[in-house]
């Protein structure tokens, strides 16, 4: 198939569905809570700190820098504790340097009370017994591949599939995102994520078509060695560009572009023990620890809610193995 052929495809199909199709302005903000526990502490500025399995999800490129074989789990409580976050994730490491990953998320709200069939007009009064209580649920999966360009520079990709479930109708999605991971220098790497790069579609059983629009994020990230006494410093800093016309809801913002700053610091002692904290686009404070021991990682990580609604607290496990397939070099 001709690029002049698959371009008129494309064009009819954005004119077929446009009619029915609107850009959510957070259509896919569930996506953005994060994963793992360590990036979070440091205010999500993830792009170009990220080296491990969770790179998946900050920057599918940086899946180069996780070697062996990795699992990660985390579990997060929001709002006082009504909203669960949970995070998987797989990484194995070939022999020929690529990587392939997978990662889960869950968003959950159980228990929601529906009283809507409670009222009782004849007696003017509430019949308890009517009230059903339901859930939902948002999922997301990541399909990932990185692989080294050359010594400094990879490249990776994601395949993602989205499928959410609401108590009136559900809703399927597909879309790709695309990363560049580079090393300026051995100690100081740049990052690029392109998320959503075909605008992900969310196709609503209701018939309703939503689309989640591109975004693109940079960092970079700069690690200071003191090899005598055994500390590591790195400063981290992510921008992102939304093209969704978040205006007031974002740091800065020309027209429809808006732009929002992440900043975080890891110390780290031995790559036995780890301080970070950070800024993230909300300007909260974050903050968290890290404890390595062989083979296995545990991390927490702590946000503050200027509110009602409660702060929010992460755990992470996280564990390293050697590659699953024999004659694996990383």
């Amino acid at each position: 198939m001709t690029p002049k052929r698959i371009l008129i495809i494309l064009v009819l199909f954005l004119v077929q569905t446009g009619q029915t199709a609107t850009f959510g302005k957070y259509a896919g903000s569930f996506l953005s809570l994060g994963a793992g526990s360590r990036i979070l502490s440091m205010g999500s500025a993830g792009t170009a700190s990220v080296n491990d399995v969770t790179a998946g999800y900050w920057n599918p490129a940086a899946l180069t820098e996780a070697s062996g074989f990795q699992v990660e789990f985390m579990h997060s409580k929001q709002f006082i504790s009504s909203i669960q976050h949970n995070y998987l994730g797989f990484s194995n490491a070939n022999s020929d340097g690529s990587i392939f990953g997978f990662s889960m998320f869950y968003l959950a709200v159980n228990d929601i009370k529906d009283s809507r069939n409670a009222y009782n007009f004849i007696d003017d009064k509430v019949d308890y017994s009517q009230i059903r209580y339901f859930s939902t649920g948002d999922y997301a999966f990541l399909f990932s591949y990185a692989k080294p360009y050359s010594a400094d520079m990879s490249y990776g990709i994601n395949v993602k599939m989205i499928y959410r479930d609401y108590e009136s109708q559900s809703a399927y999605g597909l879309g790709f995102d695309a990363g560049l991971n580079y090393h300026l220098q051995p100690n100081w790497r740049v990052g690029l994520m392109l998320r959503d790069i075909t605008s992900t579609m969310l196709a609503w059983s209701g018939g309703e078509k939503e689309f989640i629009t591109p975004s693109l994020r940079i960092g970079t990230a700069y690690q200071l060695e003191f090899p005598s006494i055994g500390f590591t410093i790195q400063p981290t800093v992510d921008l992102n560009i939304l093209f969704e016309n978040r205006q007031a809801g974002s740091q800065m913002h020309v027209g429809p572009v808006s732009l929002d700053s992440f900043w975080g610091i890891e110390i780290a002692y031995n790559q036995l023990l780890s301080i970070r904290g950070g800024l993230d686009d909300l300007q909260r404070f974050n903050t968290g620890v890290g404890l390595q021991i062989p083979k296995i990682q545990f991390d927490y990580s702590f946000t503050a809610y200027d509110s009602e609604l409660g702060n929010m607290q992460r755990i992470s496990v996280h564990l390293q193995l050697e590659s699953l397939f024999a004659g694996n070099k990383n």
